[in-house]
Parts: C-alpha cells; structure tokens; sequence
C-alpha cells in the first residue's frame, strides 16, 4: 500500500534539516504540526514536549482539530501525564487531524514534520515513540491522516 511515513536518515551535517525546511517552506499551508528536536536546547531535546507541542500545533492548523484535542483533554485533564505514548498520540494528533479531513481524494493529506529524532534526550521515549506509532500504523484498514516526515 502507500506508506505515509518518509524517513530520512542520514550521518549529521547531510542536509536533512535543509530538506525538511524546504519542504516546511514549499508545502507551509499543509503543514498541520512540526517539532524540531535539538540537542542540548532545553525543551527542544525533551520527547515530553513532542506530544503537547505537536497538539497545539494542530489545533493552530485547524478549528476542528482544536475542538477535537479541547474535548479529549476535557475527557481525560491527565491526557498529556497519565496515559501511553500511543494513547496520547492518538487523542491529541491523529483523531484530531483526522476530523479535519474533508474526505475527498482531491484533497492531499496534512504534513507533520519531526526533525532529528536522534537528537532527543531519551533513547527509551524515543523507541517508544516510533514504537508507538509503527503500532498504530499496522492496524488491519487504518490509515494515518497525514503524512509524517521524519529525519534521524
């Protein structure tokens, strides 16, 4: 089938944050959530800080994607605490870029770019998280409603 995972690897200084802005620059308006991970920088090396800021993100792009993270986060406040990477994916960016999904083949999917995976201060979060969502990408008939472009 058509993968709607793209991940770019490559040793550092090769040019794929270059490429991954080029195309943040080319493609802005389908562009439904970015984070850049960096090194050393604080919140950015944090995979905490992936999940929420992927969320907000989101709910910037669209209405409906806001309505859909409000309503989960009023369902369950510990959402970004208590619950499993996969759990917190799923609330806070699949189902809500999902519903913003007018459903017709015309229409490409939304983008969310994440930059230098490897850059993330937890090498366990960091498995869990492509864990997590190679785990919701081999559901029998699931489709993730967006494409996601990594580097590492």
């Amino acid at each position: 089938g058509d993968c709607p995972i793209l991940w770019l690897n490559g040793p550092a200084g090769s040019g794929k944050s270059a490429i991954l802005q080029t195309i943040e620059e080319r493609y802005a308006p389908r562009i439904a959530a970015s984070f850049f991970f960096l090194c050393g920088a604080g919140l950015r090396s944090q995979i905490q800080q992936l999940n929420p800021t992927l969320a907000y993100q989101a709910s910037v792009y669209s209405q409906a994607a806001s309505e859909s993270i409000m309503e989960a986060l009023k369902n369950e406040p510990d959402l970004c605490h208590g619950h499993s990477f996969q759990h917190q994916l799923q609330k806070l960016l699949i189902i809500p870029i999902h519903v913003t999904q007018p459903g017709g083949v015309e229409t490409p999917n939304p983008l969310v770019v994440i930059d230098a995976l490897d850059e993330c201060n937890d090498k366990q979060s960091m498995s869990t998280f492509i864990e997590a969502i190679t785990t919701i990408c081999s559901n029998p008939g699931f489709q993730l409603p967006f494409r996601l472009l990594l580097t590492s």
